[in-house]
């Protein structure tokens, strides 16, 4: 199976770090994967010095689309799955223990600070740290490797549930199908996954979470969520709604849980997105 992960990063003084504890961690797993980071948002790349990248692109164009967009144009063909993660994630030793590559859609579950507002229900939390200061890595480690490793046999967390979230993981195929990220909601990328999420239901396809397959996230260090651009924000959602016909808000169900991404009313449905694996 080759797996080829993106890492979208503003790669400034406030993320760089992060983006350094993301690739190295990622590497220090074990994985033979090809990790392309893209940077983005300054006009000229500033050096990383980060071992483990398998390849370092960058965009002076500011926006998460588009930077995910240009790293998958530059992957091997022979790609079986398309790893998308933002660069404030850890990967503990063991993260991928029961990893399986059993959907065209999956991600991994997410392990968050407890003192993160902003967490939603599915994802386990735990006082890891909310930035690289607190970051108590030690108690991360323990408490992932505990996890994994008793979910197998114990079912301490559930297995698999219908779910989307970052990271994720996306057959190569449907990625190109699907046409990727669309970059209309660049440059701060709000509701961006939420598109990408709702083409995917479109296209017929039920993205998994494995509860049992999981990544610390810091959450809001990749610089995208400060809280200063609504304006960028309502553009959005307003976006959202004349290019689909609908908003997320009115589906009535959790974003993080659902199956389907998609009105009951099929009427008010305005995309057309042809069935992946269907002529």
């Amino acid at each position: 199976m080759k797996v080829t992960a993106i890492i979208p990063s503003l790669a400034n003084e406030v993320t760089k770090p992060y983006l350094r504890l993301c690739v190295e961690s990622l590497r220090a797993s074990g994985v033979d994967w090809d990790i392309i980071v893209v940077t983005n948002g300054a006009k000229a790349p500033e050096p990383l010095n980060i071992p483990g990248i398998t390849k370092r692109l960058h965009t002076r164009d500011q926006g998460q689309a588009n930077a995910v967009n240009i790293g998958v144009s530059t992957v091997d063909p022979n790609t079986d799955y398309i790893f998308v993660s933002n660069d404030d994630m850890y990967y503990a030793p063991g993260w991928d223990k029961n990893l399986r590559f059993g959907y065209p859609v999956f991600s991994p579950n997410l392990v968050e600070p407890d003192n993160n507002n902003g967490s939603a229900d599915p994802f386990i939390k735990t006082d890891g740290g909310f930035i690289l200061d607190e970051f108590n890595r030690d108690f991360v480690d323990e408490g992932i490797e505990h996890l994994v490793s008793k979910s197998k046999s114990k079912a301490v967390l559930p297995k698999e549930e219908p779910g989307f979230n970052l990271p994720f993981f996306m057959e190569k195929g449907l990625w190109e199908f699907l046409g990727g990220y669309d970059t209309a909601y660049d440059p701060w990328g709000s509701n961006s996954d939420t598109d990408l999420q709702t083409r995917v239901n479109l296209a017929g396809v039920i993205p998994m979470r494995l509860r049992d397959v999981l990544v610390y996230h810091f959450s809001n260090k990749s610089g995208t969520f400060d809280g200063t651009h609504q304006d960028f924000y309502q553009n959005n959602i307003d976006y959202f709604k004349s290019k689909f016909g609908f908003d997320r808000d009115e589906l009535g169900s959790d974003v993080w849980y659902n199956k389907d991404m998609l009105p009951k009313d099929e009427s008010k449905i305005k995309y057309e997105q042809k069935k992946y694996g269907k002529d």
